[in-house]
């Protein structure tokens, strides 16, 4: 079941997604432009054949409708990574056939929630070979977090693409905190540019988060901390 909840008006509605036994499902959420309506999109993927079957669900209608099958991508496989971008929704793909020692070719997947057509990013040569990017929404633009290991330690780049369906992505800044790793802990950016972060402490194993500012490299906590174990 997802969950859709508006906290302004306090109200929530949950939605039965149905799944199929074989293959594996990915859940995507976005607001659609012409309507503003919330929408669902759902694809079942089938392993064997790599034949998709996109369904969406619009909650003014509270049903779901067929809207593509076939196979629109070769050897390509959905990770639940995603982002809603300006009416769109990004997921993070991977080529599962074609690997050579463990490293693997990255996509990114775009679903338009108004025309309801699939769509692929290109990708510089830099975050095609990135064993670990997790795509983003930085000031509204489609961005993409690359985590690597310099200096004993997991770092993140954070990279960019300025508007426009052909442009490429930019690597914009690195984010870096001496003696403590990064890996998948970015967890959103502000509208002003910061970068919310989770950090644990060596010494009693607490997260905690905090805000990166880039233009300064400085951190200020938030006062949120939790135990090994625990989300966001």
């Amino acid at each position: 079941m997802a969950v859709i909840w508006n906290p302004s008006v306090r109200k929530y509605v949950g939605i039965v997604i149905p799944i199929s036994m074989s293959g594996y499902v990915v859940v995507g959420f976005g607001v659609c432009p012409d309507t503003n309506g919330p929408k669902l999109v759902k694809v079942s993927v089938d392993e064997i054949s790599s034949m998709w079957v996109v369904e969406v669900f619009m909650l003014s209608t509270r049903v779901w409708k067929a809207v593509y099958m076939g196979a629109p991508f070769k050897s390509c496989y959905l990770i639940w990574n995603q982002v809603f971008v300006n009416g769109v929704i990004y997921f993070h793909a991977y080529d599962d056939i074609n690997l050579d020692w463990g490293v693997r070719s990255n996509f990114i997947i775009l679903f338009d929630l108004k025309s309801e057509k699939f769509g692929e990013v290109c990708l510089p040569k830099r975050l095609l070979d990135a064993p670990l990017l997790v795509v983003a929404n930085v000031n509204e633009l489609l961005s993409s977090l690359e985590y690597y290991h310099a200096d004993e330690t997991f770092v993140c780049d954070v990279w960019m693409r300025k508007d426009g369906a052909n442009k490429t992505f930019s690597k914009i800044y690195t984010i870096k905190v001496e003696g403590k790793s990064l890996l998948h802990r970015v967890l959103g950016f502000r509208n002003n540019g910061e970068v919310v972060i989770e950090l644990e402490d060596d010494n009693n194993h607490e997260f905690r988060i905090e805000v990166y500012d880039p233009s300064s490299g400085h951190f200020n906590g938030v006062g949120i901390n939790g135990k090994r174990g625990t989300y966001v």
